[in-house]
C-alpha cells in the first residue's frame, strides 16, 4: 500500500507568506510516483519513535536494525537550477539521510531516509523553511523495522465537504488525536483520507464519529486510489494549475508595465510638463513598478531572502539582486528630486520590465515543460477511468482500479481494455501501439493475454482480470520512465557543480564591474561622450552592473541534460522501449560490444520441423499416425512435430491405443486406424530410443541424422512396424530481422557476439545464418560462464551491452554494462535489465542505439550552447567589450536574451521528439 497526500500549500506559513510563495511558483510534475516498492510482511508502521521526538518515526523502529525507506515530494517554486542544489544539500544535511535527488526539470525529489532517525514530516518542513512548497508527497509505506510485533492496519476514507486547504489540515490534526490512530494523512485535492491504526475493536468508528463531529463526511475507499494517483499525476504532468498561474502573473504585471512604457516613450515631449517634468515621470513610474514588484515580485524575494540566510545563490537570487537595488537607487534618486529639484536618472520601468520578462520567461518555459512530458501523458490517459464489469446481477459500471483480480470485464469494440487480463469469451484484433509500439493490430482468441490500455477494434470481448493497480504493464512503464527521468547521469553532477559556483560567481563578478566602472567615471578614465544622454557615472556604472546580474543563465545549464533525458525517456516509452536510467543512455552511446543470448532472442524460441525425409511408400499416412502420438504429448519438439505433420484443418486418420513415454528419449506406442481398425506399433524419438525398442536402423538413416546433427539441428526418428519410415530435422530459426540487425551494427563498427547454452553445431549455426563470426560464438555455457565472459569483455575495456530473455540471462544481464531484456522473458530477466525492449523484434535495438545516440547528443548540444551563451553575454553585459566597439547591453535587453538562452534549451530538448524510429521494411531497404 502506498501512502499519498497532498501538503497544504506552504503550511505553517502566514497566509502573506503562503500567498508570496504561491505567486511565483508551479505545479510540478511528479516524480517517482511509480517507484518499485519494498515488500515486506508487516507494512510501515508509523507512530513516536521510541527516543525520538519526531511524530512520524516508526513506533517500533526503536531498537533492531536501520531500516530504510523512501519518498517522493514534489516541490513547488524551482526556478533554476541552482534551487535544485540548494534543497539537495539542505536535506542531505539532515541527520538520517542517505541520499536526495532533486530534478529541475520535473521539480520532483527523491528521498532515501532512515526510519528511526528522521520523518517525511521533517523532511517537508526544511522544504519549505527554505520557501517553496510542497504539493504532492509519496512514500513507500512498505518498509518496516525489526523490533516490537505491533499490528497495524491501513485504510482509507473518502471525506466530503472540506472547502479549503486548512480544512485538510484541521481533519488531519484532529484524527491524530483519536485513540489508537498511529497516523493520517488527508489530501485536500483529492479528499482521501489515508489511515493506519492499531487492530484494536472500535478505532475506526472513533474515526469515522471524530469526522462526523467536526462537520463532514466520510466513507471507507475500496481500491479507487489508483485511479486517483494516475489522475494527480496526469494533472501534474499537464502542468494546468503552473500555466495558469504564471499566465495570469504575466498578463497582470504586463498590464502594469504599459504605463511604464508609455511614460518611458513620453520621457522627450510635452507630457512630461503636464506631469510636473522628471519628478512627476517618476512618481507615476514608482506607483506601477511598485504594484509588479509587490504583487508580482514578492516570490523573487522571499526565495532569495531565505537563500541568503543559508548564503545560497539562485537565479532568484540575481534577479532580486537586479531589480531590487535598481527600485532602491530609483527611490532615493526620486527622493535627492524632490528636495533639491535636480533631474536624476530612475530604474522603475527597467524594474518593471525585468519582472515582466522574468515572469513571462516562467509562463513559456512551463509550457515548454509541459510538452516535454506528453508521452508520459499519453500514456497515463491509456487506461479507461471506468470498466464494464460482469456480475451475477448483471453489468456493473466501476472504476477501472476497483476492479480485483479474477473479475470479469465486458470491453466494448472501440473501448480501451481497463485491466491486464485473459480472454474469456470472443475474438477481436487489440490495438497495442500506445503500450508495446507495435503498429500493427493483434489478433486475440480465448486464452490470449491482453494489455490493460490497449484498444479493442472489431467485436465484443469479456476479459478476466490477471493484473492490477501498480501491477499492470502500464504501471509498470510509467515507474520505469519516472525512474529513469529521476536519475541523474554524469553529465548532469558535472553540470550541478558549475551552477553551484556560477551563480556567487556572477554576484561578486558584478560586484567588480560596479566598482571599476564607477572607478573608472568617477576618475574621469574614459570619454566623456560614452556617457550619453548626460549620464551620470553612476548611472553609466549602474547599467553594465544591473545587465551583468540579469543576462547570466544558470537555467539553461541546469535544463541541458534532464529536459533531454525527459523527452528521451518520453519517446523510447512510446515505441516500446523502457530506458529504466538516465546514464543507461550515455552508456548505450558509448558502447561497441553486443553480446546476444541465443534461443528467444536472436531466434523465436520456438522450434520448427525444417527437413523431412521419408522412406518407403504412404507417407500420408505415416505423417498421420506420428501426428497422431505427437498430439497426445506437451513437450515442444512434440508440439512443432504434431504442427508440421496434421495441420488444424485436416482430419485425424489414427487414434493412441497405448503409448508409454520415455523421458529425454521419446514415445513408443501403438496407434489403430480410424476406419479400418488396424493396428502399428510406432517409436517416435531419438537414435537411442530406436536401439532400445530394437529399431532396425540402417546405414542411410544413419548418415541422414548425422548430416542433419551438423546443420545444428534436432532429429526425431519415426519407425513403424520396426522400420524406419521417417525422419524430422527441427530448428529454432533465426527472427525474420536478425540478419539484418547484425548487418547493421558490425557495419557500424560493433562487434557481435553470440553466447548460448546450446551446443556447438546449433550455436555455429545460428551464427552463420545471422552474420556472426565463429571467432564470437560461445557455447556450452551455464549462466555463470556467460556472466564471466562479460567480465572479462568489461576487463579487456569493452564496454558491453546483453540482451536476453530468459532466467538463465539473468546473471549476465546483472554484470553487462547495460543489460537489454526483452518484454516478452522472464519477470526475473526483466527486472535485472537496464533496458526492456517491449516488442519481441530486435529491431527496437537499434532504436535504443539510434535514441541514446539523439539523446546524448542533444545533451552535449545544449551544453555547448548554454557555455557559448554565457561565455560571450558575460564580457558584453559588463561592459568588457564596450572600448572597442561601444556596444552594451541594457539591462531589459539583458533579460530578455537570459529567457530566451532556456528557451532555447527547451526547444532544443523538444525537437527530439521528432525522433524517427527503425522498422523492419525500412531497415531491409537499407
Amino acid at each position: 500500500m502506498v501512502e499519498r497526500y497532498r501538503r497544504a500549500a506552504n503550511s505553517g506559513y502566514s497566509n502573506r507568506q503562503a500567498d508570496v510563495a504561491d505567486e511565483a511558483s508551479f505545479t510540478s510534475l511528479l516524480m517517482g510516483l511509480f517507484q518499485p516498492h519494498r515488500s515486506t510482511a508487516n507494512g510501515k508502521e508509523m507512530g513516536m519513535c521510541v527516543g525520538s521526538s519526531d511524530p512520524l518515526v516508526p513506533l517500533h523502529c526503536a531498537r533492531g536494525a536501520e531500516q530504510t525507506s523512501e519518498c517522493h515530494i514534489t516541490v513547488r517554486g524551482i526556478s533554476c537550477a541552482s534551487c535544485t542544489l540548494g534543497i539537495e544539500s539542505r536535506i542531505a544535511a539532515l541527520p538520517g539521510v542517505h541520499s536526495v535527488s532533486v530534478n529541475f526539470a520535473t521539480s520532483g525529489c527523491r528521498v532515501e531516509y532512515s526510519l528511526q532517525l528522521v520523518s517525511v514530516e521533517r523532511i517537508v518542513r526544511e522544504i519549505e523553511a527554505m520557501g517553496y512548497g510542497v504539493t504532492f508527497v509519496e512514500t513507500d509505506s512498505t518498509a518496516t523495522c525489526q523490533g516490537r510485533g505491533l499490528h497495524r492496519d491501513e485504510t482509507q476514507l473518502v471525506i466530503r465537504g472540506m472547502s479549503y486547504a486548512s480544512c485538510a489540515v484541521h481533519v488531519e490534526s484532529q484524527l491524530r488525536l483519536v485513540k489508537g490512530v498511529v497516523h493520517c494523512s488527508v489530501n485536500f485535492s483529492t479528499g482521501i483520507c489515508t489511515l493506519q491504526f492499531e487492530c484494536s475493536e472500535g478505532v475506526l468508528d472513533r474515526v469515522m464519529n471524530k469526522i462526523g463531529l467536526m462537520g463532514y463526511t466520510a466513507n471507507v475507499l475500496s481500491n479507487a486510489d489508483e485511479t486517483i494517483r494516475l489522475s494527480a499525476a496526469k494533472e501534474a504532468l499537464e502542468r494546468k494549475q503552473e500555466i495558469g498561474e504564471h499566465q495570469r502573473e504575466f498578463v497582470g504585471a504586463t498590464v502594469l508595465a504599459v504605463p511604464l512604457t508609455l511614460t518611458m516613450m513620453l520621457m522627450n515631449t510635452g507630457f512630461t510638463r503636464i506631469v510636473g517634468g522628471m519628478l512627476g515621470v517618476g512618481l507615476i513610474q514608482m506607483i506601477f513598478s511598485t504594484f509588479i514588484v509587490y504583487f508580482y515580485g514578492a516570490g523573487f524575494y522571499c526565495r532569495a531572502w531565505k537563500n541568503l540566510q543559508r548564503c545560497a545563490f539562485t537565479m532568484d537570487s540575481l534577479v532580486a539582486i537586479g531589480t531590487g537595488c535598481s527600485y532602491l537607487y530609483s527611490i532615493v534618486a526620486l527622493a535627492i528630486m524632490l528636495g533639491t529639484k535636480t533631474p536624476m536618472t530612475v530604474y522603475f520601468d527597467t524594474v518593471g520590465m525585468l519582472l515582466v520578462f522574468m515572469l513571462l520567461g516562467r509562463y513559456l518555459e512551463a509550457r515548454a515543460k509541459r510538452y516535454t512530458s506528453e508521452a508520459l501523458i499519453q500514456i497515463m490517459s491509456l487506461v479507461p477511468p471506468m470498466a464494464v464489469a460482469i456480475t451475477p446481477e448483471g453489468d456493473v459500471t466501476l472504476p477501472s482500479s476497483s476492479v480485483a483480480k479474477g473479475m470479469r470485464v465486458r470491453v466494448l469494440p472501440g473501448s480501451r481494455i481497463p485491466v491486464d487480463g485473459r480472454v474469456i469469451e470472443g475474438s477481436s484484433e487489440v490495438d497495442e501501439q500506445m503500450v508495446t509500439g507495435e503498429s500493427l493490430p493483434r489478433v486475440v482468441r480465448p486464452g490470449d493475454e491482453v494489455v490493460g490500455g490497449t484498444t479493442n477494434i472489431m467485436s465484443i470481448l469479456v476479459v478476466e482480470a490477471t493484473k492490477v493497480g501498480d501491477e499492470t504493464v502500464v504501471s509498470q512503464i510509467l515507474r520505469v520512465v519516472q525512474e529513469a527521468q529521476g536519475s541523474k547521469p554524469t553529465v548532469q553532477r558535472v553540470a550541478d557543480s558549475i551552477v553551484a559556483h556560477l551563480v556567487p560567481l556572477v554576484v561578486a563578478f558584478s560586484l567588480v564591474v560596479l566598482i571599476v566602472w564607477l572607478v573608472l567615471g568617477i576618475f574621469n578614465l574614459y570619454p566623456p561622450e560614452w556617457r550619453k544622454n548626460n549620464q551620470s557615472a553612476i548611472v553609466f556604472a549602474f547599467d553594465f552592473f544591473i545587465s551583468t546580474l540579469v543576462a547570466v543563465c544558470p537555467c539553461a545549464l541546469g535544463l541541458a541534460t534532464p529536459t533531454a533525458i525527459l523527452v528521451g525517456t518520453g519517446v523510447g516509452a512510446r515505441m516500446g522501449v523502457l530506458v529504466k536510467s538516465g546514464s543507461t543512455l550515455e552508456v548505450v552511446y558509448r558502447a561497441r560490444c553486443i553480446a546476444f543470448d541465443k534461443t528467444g532472442t536472436i531466434t523465436s524460441g520456438k522450434l520448427r520441423v525444417v527437413h523431412q525425409q521419408y522412406w518407403g511408400q504412404g507417407s500420408d499416412l505415416v505423417a498421420q499416425a506420428v501426428a497422431a502420438v505427437e498430439q497426445k504429448s506437451s513437450h515442444p519438439i512434440a508440439k512443432a512435430v504434431a504442427e508440421a505433420l496434421h495441420p488444424s484443418s485436416k482430419e485425424m486418420a489414427y487414434q493412441v491405443v497405448t503409448s508409454t513415454a520415455y523421458a529425454g528419449l521419446g514415445v513408443d506406442a501403438v496407434v489403430g486406424h480410424l476406419e479400418s481398425g488396424e493396428q502399428h506399433r510406432i517409436v517416435v524419438g531419438s537414435m537411442a530410443l530406436m536401439k532400445q525398442c530394437g529399431v532396425d536402423v540402417g546405414d542411410s538413416v544413419v548418415n541422414a541424422v548425422q548430416g542433419q546433427i551438423n546443420l545444428g539441428r534436432s532429429v526425431v526418428i519415426c519407425a513403424i512396424g520396426g522400420t524406419v519410415k521417417l525422419l524430422l530435422a527441427l530448428f529454432d530459426k533465426p527472427k525474420d530481422e536478425a540478419r539484418a540487425v547484425v548487418r547493421y551494427l558490425r557495419k557500424r563498427g560493433v562487434r557481435v557476439i553470440l553466447l548460448t547454452g546450446d551446443n556447438r553445431g546449433a550455436a555455429s549455426s545460428v551464427a552463420r545464418e545471422v552474420g556472426i563470426p565463429e571467432a564470437d560464438v560461445f557455447a556450452d555455457l551455464l549462466p555463470a560462464v556467460k556472466s564471466s565472459i562479460v567480465m572479462d569483455l568489461q576487463e579487456a575495456g569493452e564496454e558491453v551491452l546483453f540482451v536476453g530473455e530468459g532466467i538463465n540471462d539473468s546473471p549476465a544481464l546483472t554484470q553487462a554494462n547495460v543489460g537489454v531484456a526483452l518484454g516478452t522473458g522472464t519477470e526475473i530477466a526483466i527486472e535485472s535489465a537496464d533496458v526492456v525492449l517491449m516488442q519481441d523484434s530486435l529491431v527496437n535495438l537499434l532504436n535504443l542505439r539510434a535514441l541514446s545516440a539523439t539523446t546524448v547528443r542533444r545533451v552535449y548540444g545544449n551544453f555547448v550552447w548554454s557555455f557559448c551563451y554565457n561565455i560571450v553575454v558575460l564580457p558584453l553585459a559588463s561592459g568588457m567589450l564596450f572600448p572597442l566597439f561601444q556596444v552594451r547591453l541594457h539591462p531589459i535587453v539583458a533579460g530578455l536574451t537570459m529567457i530566451l538562452s532556456s528557451l532555447s534549451v527547451l526547444l532544443s530538448s523538444l525537437s527530439i521528439r521528432c525522433f524517427k524510429p527503425y522498422t523492419q521494411e525500412l531497415l531491409s531497404e537499407s
